[in-house]
C-alpha cells in the first residue's frame, strides 16, 4: 500500500492557538445582543447581494455563493458563467459557452463537483465535471467553498463546487415564477429560445415541501477557430539544396499541420429538478431530491486542414548520415564517413529572418464533420436527520449520479489535394497558409527553378509539383465513421452522528464514514479508412446498382460532385459556409449524407474487420477502458469555543483509494500497404496489462470564527486536501501519435519513413523493420498518486452595513507530489511508467532498450506552492448607483524532476490575477450594469527541457576496446545523442513548447425593467468586446517569438427575455 506523506498535523493545531491568542489579545470589552433575525426590506440586485452574503456569513466554512435571486442579475447561460463573477474562480470555454471552472489558481480538475453535497458524475476521460448542461436558473444556491472541514469530501484542493436544488422550506413559502428567453447570435445569425419554471409549495401543516423546477433552451452558435492540428509538434526546417545534399541558412521552426475551422452547434438543454421534504416533527426530517439534465449537441465541423508535414525533412536522418556508424581501424574505433540522406528534403524555401517557408509535396483536406450526441446526468438523494433527546443528531445520506454521453452516426467526409506547393508563417495570433498558384511561382521557368517573392525555390524545376487548388484535383478518400457510450457511475452512502454537550466550551463532537463506488467506461465503434474496390465488392452484390454507385464514388472528386447529374456528375453543390474563413467551398449535406449512404456499410470488407471477435476496428480499441475507483472515508471532528465570539472547528479525515483499469496498446499506419494493397494497413491492438493502486492518508484541519463586532468577521484555518489524478493521466493507455515510422536496418542507410514511397514498393515485408525513435506516443501513467496540500487561510469581512461590503483574503497552498502533464519527454521504452506489450508484436520489431524521443505524459512533480489575495467591495448608494468588484492576486511556483524540466514553473492553469467590476445604477422599475470580467494568462502545457545528455567525446570511443562492439556501440549512441544536443538544442530542450492562454476581458451589458407587479423584461449585450480565446506557445528565436497553438472566435450574443413571478 502506497502511502502519502502526513501533513502538518502540528502546524494546524499550533496556528489555531496562535491565532485564539492574537484573537484575545484584540478582542474588544463589548457583549453582542442576543441573535436576532433581521428583515431584509430592499429588493432587486441590492437584495440578491446581501442574502448572498449573509448565506456567506451563516456557513463553518469561508465561501462564496451565488443566490437564487443573484442568478438572472447578469448575462449567464449556464452554472459555470454564474460562477465567473465570483471572487477568485475563472471560467474555461467550450465552442464559446462557459464549462469548467477554476478556483484560486488552481484548474478543473482541482474543483470537485456536488449536487446537493453529493460529487456528480462527468462522462469522459477527465474527472472535471462539465457545467454547461445545468441552466444557471434552475437552482436554488451555487456555492464554492474554499476551505472544507473534515466531515466534506476533501477531494479538492482549489475548492468543493456545490449546486444546490430549490427548496420550499429554504423559500419558506408558494412561489412559482416563469421565465422567457429569446437570443440571438451575430456569428451564427440564429435565435436561440428558453424557458424556465420553477415554484415551491408547503402542504399538510407546512410539513411536507416541494420544489421543483423544469427548464428548456435550444441554443444556436458557431465558433470560427484555428489551431495547429491537435498536437503541438512544430518542427525544424532548413532550406535544402539537392544539388548540393545539405542543408544551408539557419534552422526555421515550422507548423506542422494547420486547421481552420468552423463549429456550428445545436445545442438542447433540458432540467428536471424535483425536492420533496418531510418534516413531521422537530426531531426527524426526510428528504428526496431528484435532478435530471438532458444536453444534446447536434454539432457540425468544417474543417481546412494544411499539412506541410507530408514534404519530407528529416532532420535527424540529415545529422545521422553526417555519422552513419563506427567501425575498427588499426586498432581503434572510427566512425564512418557521411553517406548521402535517406530521404530527399522537400523544403524549398526558408527565411530566417521572416520564419516564411515553402515546401512540396504538401497537402489540402477537407473535413465535414457531422457529430449528433445526447448526455444525460441522473443525481439522486435520499436521506434524513433524526434527533435523539437532547444530545445525539444522526444523519444519514445514499446519493447516486450517473452520466451516460451516447454518440450515434458520427460521419465524417474527408476530400484531399496532394503535390502542392504550400507557403506558411506562423505568428502569435494566426498561421498564414495559402497553395502557390503558378502565378506566384516565377515568371517563367529557368535555371534555378521557381521563384518566390524574389527567392529562389532551389532545385524544383516545372512540372514537379502542379500546385493546382483546382476542384477536379480534390479527391473523395477517407471516412469515418462513430458511435460511442461514455459512462460515468458514483454511488455513496454516508451517516454522521453528531452529539451536543451541556457545556460553556465544548459544544460538540461529531464522527462519520463514507464509502463510494465509481466506474467509468467508454467504448468507441469507430472506422477510419480509404474507400475502395475491395470494401464495395465485399459489401454489394456484383452487377447490383448499389455496387456500381460504390465504384463510381471511389476518389470522386469535388468537380464531379458538384457536375449536374446530365453531365455525368453527382448533382451535388459546394458552398462556403457562413460567416467562416475558409480559402476554399466545401460539399454540401447532400453529398455528404449520399457518400456515407453509399460507401459507409462497406466499413467492415475495407478494414478487415468483421466484428465476430468482438473487436469492430482498430481505432475501436485504440479508445476502450474500463476502471474502478473503490473509496472508504471515516472522519472525527469537534466545535468549541476558546474564548467569547471565538470558536474553533478541529478534526482528521482518513480516505483509503483503490484504482483499477484496464486499456490497450495501438499504433497505426494507413500509408503503409503490407499486404494485398488496398485496405491492407497497418493497424494493431494489444491489451496491456491490467494495473491497479492502493493508497491512504489521514487529512487534519483546523478552522477558527471569530466575530470581533457585529459587523466585522474574522477567519483563520490550516487545512489538509488531495486532488486524484484525472482517468486519462492514471488508467492504463498507451497510443503512438499520427502514422508511426519504422526502419529498414537492413539497409546501410537504416532508411525510415511513415510511407511505401521511400521504399519504392507497392507492398512491403515489414518483419525486419524497427520502430524509429522519432514516433510520437502518449501514455498513461498507473503509478500516480494524488497531489497533497496543506492549505493555510486568512480573511476578514466587514458587513458595515446593508449599503456596504468589504472583504480582504489571503491563502497559500503548500502542494507535495503535484500533477502535470509533460510533452516531448524521451525515455527508453524499458524505463516507462507502464508495461509495454512489445513482445506481442509480431509484425514488427520493437526493441525495449529504443528510447523514443517523444513522449507525452503525466507524472508527479517535486513540489508546488501558491499564494494569493481575494479583495471584494461591494456598495449600494443612496442615488442608485451601485458598485460590485473583486480583485484576486496570486502567483505560483512548482518544481519538476530535473531530468523534465530544470529550475521552477509556474502551476499549469494558474492566473496571476482575476477580477471582476459591475457598474450600475437602479431605482424601482428599472436597473442598468455594464459587467466587465478579467482574467490573465494562464499556462496550461509545459515542455520538456531536462538535464543534456552526458558530455560523450570520440576520446571516449577510441578508448573502447576493439573487440567489445556492444560497449562500443553503447558510446557510439551516446556519442550521437551529444553531438545532436549541440547540433539542435531546440529538440532536446523544448520549453518553446509551452502553451499558455491569452489574458481575457470581456464587457457585458444587462438591462432590466419592472412592467407591473411580478411582471419584468430584460436585455443582454453579451461579449461586447469581441472577445477572442488564444492559445500559443512560447516559442524562441527559431519561431519568431510566441506562435499559435489554437484561436477561437465566438462572436456577439443578445438575449431578451420576460420574467414573471405568479406569487
Amino acid at each position: 500500500m502506497k502511502r502519502w506523506q502526513m501533513n502538518s498535523i502540528a502546524t494546524a493545531i499550533l496556528l489555531s492557538y496562535s491565532s485564539v491568542s492574537l484573537a484575545a489579545e484584540e478582542q474588544q470589552n463589548e457583549q453582542a445582543d442576543d441573535e436576532q433575525t433581521e428583515v431584509i426590506e430592499v429588493k432587486g440586485i441590492q437584495y440578491s447581494d446581501q442574502k448572498a452574503r449573509m448565506m456567506e456569513r451563516e456557513k463553518d466554512q469561508f465561501s462564496s455563493v451565488v443566490s437564487t435571486d443573484d442568478i438572472g442579475n447578469f448575462v449567464d447561460q449556464n452554472v459555470a458563467e454564474s460562477m465567473r463573477r465570483l471572487p477568485g474562480v475563472s471560467l474555461q470555454r467550450s465552442e464559446g459557452e462557459g464549462k469548467y471552472v477554476t478556483v484560486r489558481g488552481l484548474g478543473p480538475q482541482f474543483v470537485s463537483v456536488n449536487m446537493n453535497g453529493a460529487e456528480m458524475a462527468g462522462a469522459g476521460e477527465d474527472r472535471k465535471v462539465g457545467l454547461d448542461g445545468i441552466a444557471g436558473d434552475s437552482l436554488g444556491s451555487i456555492e464554492v467553498v474554499k476551505t472544507l472541514t473534515p466531515d466534506m469530501n476533501l477531494n479538492s484542493i482549489g475548492g468543493a463546487v456545490n449546486v444546490k436544488s430549490i427548496s420550499a422550506f429554504d423559500r419558506q413559502g408558494n412561489s412559482l415564477k416563469l421565465k422567457v428567453q429569446d437570443s440571438y447570435s451575430e456569428l451564427r445569425e440564429e435565435h436561440s429560445p428558453k424557458f424556465t419554471l420553477d415554484g415551491t409549495h408547503l402542504f399538510a401543516d407546512e410539513t411536507i415541501g416541494v420544489g421543483y423546477v423544469i427548464s428548456s433552451e435550444e441554443r444556436a452558435s458557431a465558433v470560427n477557430e484555428q489551431r495547429h492540428h491537435s498536437t503541438n509538434t512544430y518542427r525544424p526546417i532548413a532550406q535544402w539544396q539537392p544539388d548540393v545534399g545539405v542543408a544551408t541558412g539557419d534552422p526555421v521552426i515550422a507548423p506542422y499541420q494547420v486547421e481552420t475551422r468552423q463549429e456550428v452547434a445545436d445545442r438542447e438543454r433540458d432540467t428536471l429538478g424535483l425536492t420533496v421534504e418531510f418534516r413531521p416533527n422537530d426531531a426527524n426530517q426526510f428528504y428526496i431530491k431528484g435532478n435530471y439534465v438532458r444536453f444534446a449537441d447536434a454539432d457540425v465541423a468544417y474543417r481546412e486542414y494544411f499539412r506541410f508535414d507530408t514534404a519530407s525533412y528529416d532532420h535527424r536522418g540529415i545529422f545521422a548520415a553526417q555519422m552513419p556508424g563506427i567501425e575498427a581501424v588499426d586498432g581503434q574505433w572510427q566512425v564512418l564517413p557521411p553517406t548521402s540522406v535517406s530521404t530527399e528534403p522537400e523544403v524549398v524555401f526558408v527565411d530566417s529572418q521572416t520564419k516564411e517557408f515553402v515546401v512540396a509535396d504538401g497537402e489540402l483536406q477537407h473535413q465535414y464533420f457531422i457529430q449528433e450526441s445526447e448526455q444525460k446526468v441522473k443525481t439522486f438523494n435520499i436521506g434524513g436527520e433524526h434527533l435523539f433527546g437532547d444530545s445525539f443528531t444522526f444523519n444519514w445520506d445514499y446519493s447516486s449520479s450517473k452520466a451516460r454521453e451516447e454518440s450515434v452516426d458520427d460521419r465524417r467526409v474527408q476530400i484531399r489535394s496532394r503535390d502542392l506547393l504550400l507557403y506558411g508563417q506562423a505568428t502569435k495570433d494566426e498561421v498564414f497558409y495559402r497553395v502557390l498558384q503558378a502565378t506566384e511561382q516565377g515568371t517563367l521557368p529557368n535555371d534555378e527553378g521557381y521563384s518566390y517573392a524574389g527567392h529562389s525555390l532551389a532545385g524544383f524545376e516545372e512540372g514537379d509539383y502542379d500546385s493546382s487548388d483546382q476542384p477536379s484535383d480534390w479527391l473523395f478518400d477517407n471516412m469515418f465513421l462513430e458511435d460511442s457510450i461514455k459512462i460515468d457511475e458514483i454511488s455513496t452512502f454516508k451517516a454522521d452522528l453528531k452529539y451536543d454537550f451541556d457545556s460553556d466550551w465544548l459544544y460538540y463532537v461529531k464522527a462519520g464514514f463514507s464509502v463510494s463506488e465509481r466506474i467509468n467506461e467508454v467504448d468507441k465503434n469507430r472506422w477510419s479508412f480509404v474507400p475502395s474496390a475491395a470494401g464495395c465488392n465485399g459489401t454489394y452484390e456484383e452487377g447490383s446498382a448499389e455496387r456500381a454507385n460504390c465504384i463510381a464514388a471511389l476518389n470522386v472528386s469535388q468537380a464531379d460532385i458538384a457536375t449536374p447529374l446530365a453531365d455525368g456528375g453527382l448533382g451535388f453543390s459546394t458552398e462556403l459556409p457562413l460567416n467562416s474563413e475558409f480559402q476554399y467551398p466545401f460539399i454540401d449535406n447532400a453529398a455528404l449524407e449520399y457518400l456515407v449512404s453509399i460507401v459507409g456499410p462497406t466499413k467492415y470488407a475495407a478494414t478487415g474487420y468483421d466484428g465476430s471477435d468482438g473487436v469492430l476496428s482498430f481505432e475501436s480499441a485504440a479508445s476502450d477502458y474500463t476502471l474502478q475507483e473503490d473509496v472508504s472515508e471515516a472522519y472525527v471532528m469537534a466545535e468549541m469555543e476558546l474564548l467569547e465570539d471565538v470558536k474553533l472547528i478541529t478534526g482528521v479525515r482518513y480516505v483509503q483509494t483503490e484504482f483499477s483499469s484496464t486499456g490497450n496498446m495501438a499504433l497505426s499506419n494507413d500509408e503503409f500497404a503490407v499486404g494485398d494493397g488496398d485496405g491492407a494497413a497497418l493497424d494493431i491492438f494489444v491489451p496491456l496489462p491490467a494495473t491497479s493502486i492502493k493508497y491512504s492518508e489521514f487529512f487534519p484541519s483546523a478552522h477558527l470564527r471569530w466575530e470581533a463586532t457585529d459587523q466585522l468577521l474574522v477567519r483563520g484555518a490550516v487545512w489538509t486536501s488531495y486532488t486524484r489524478p484525472t482517468f486519462k493521466q492514471n488508467r492504463a493507455y498507451a497510443q503512438f501519435k499520427n502514422d508511426i515510422t519504422l526502419c529498414d536496418n537492413t539497409r546501410e542507410d537504416d532508411r525510415c519513413a511513415s510511407d511505401n514511397d521511400v521504399w519504392g514498393a507497392s507492398a512491403l515485408d515489414i518483419q525486419d523493420f524497427v520502430l524509429s525513435a522519432d514516433n510520437t506516443l502518449e501514455l498513461g501513467n498507473p503509478n500516480l498518486i494524488p497531489m497533497t496540500s496543506t492549505n493555510f487561510d486568512f480573511s476578514v469581512s466587514w458587513y458595515e452595513s446593508e449599503n456596504l461590503f468589504i472583504e480582504a483574503a489571503l491563502f497559500y497552498k503548500d502542494i507535495k507530489n503535484f500533477i502535470v502533464d509533460v510533452s516531448g519527454a524521451s525515455l527508453r521504452i524499458d524505463e516507462l511508467p507502464i508495461t509495454l506489450p512489445v513482445g506481442q508484436v509480431s509484425e514488427f520489431i520493437i526493441p525495449e532498450n529504443t528510447k523514443l524521443k517523444d513522449i507525452n505524459y503525466t507524472l508527479n512533480g517535486d513540489a508546488a506552492s501558491v499564494f494569493g489575495m481575494e479583495l471584494s467591495y461591494n456598495q449600494f448608494f443612496e442615488s442608485g448607483f451601485f458598485v460590485q468588484s473583486n480583485l484576486t492576486l496570486q502567483s505560483s511556483e512548482a518544481e519538476l524532476d530535473p531530468s523534465v524540466r530544470l529550475g521552477t514553473i509556474a502551476l499549469p492553469d494558474q492566473a496571476d490575477m482575476m477580477a471582476n467590476l459591475t457598474v450600475g445604477w437602479e431605482n424601482d422599475d428599472l436597473s442598468l450594469r455594464f459587467i466587465g470580467n478579467y482574467r490573465s494568462e494562464i499556462l496550461e502545457e509545459i515542455g520538456s527541457c531536462g538535464t543534456a545528455p552526458a558530455n560523450v567525446t570520440l576520446s571516449d570511443l577510441h578508448a573502447v576496446d576493439v573487440n567489445n562492439r556492444e560497449l562500443a556501440q553503447e558510446v557510439f549512441d551516446a556519442y550521437v545523442d551529444r553531438q545532436y544536443y549541440e547540433s539542435y538544442p531546440l529538440e532536446h530542450c523544448k520549453d518553446w513548447t509551452d502553451r499558455y492562454q491569452q489574458a481575457i476581458a470581456t464587457l457585458d451589458f444587462k438591462a432590466k425593467l419592472n412592467v407591473v407587479s411580478g411582471l419584468s423584461v430584460y436585455f443582454d449585450a453579451v461579449n461586447l468586446t469581441d472577445n477572442v480565446d488564444l492559445r500559443y506557445y512560447q516559442g524562441n528565436q527559431y519561431t519568431g517569438g510566441k506562435v499559435l497553438a489554437q484561436s477561437e472566435a465566438y462572436g456577439r450574443t443578445v438575449q431578451f427575455g420576460v420574467n414573471y413571478k405568479f406569487y
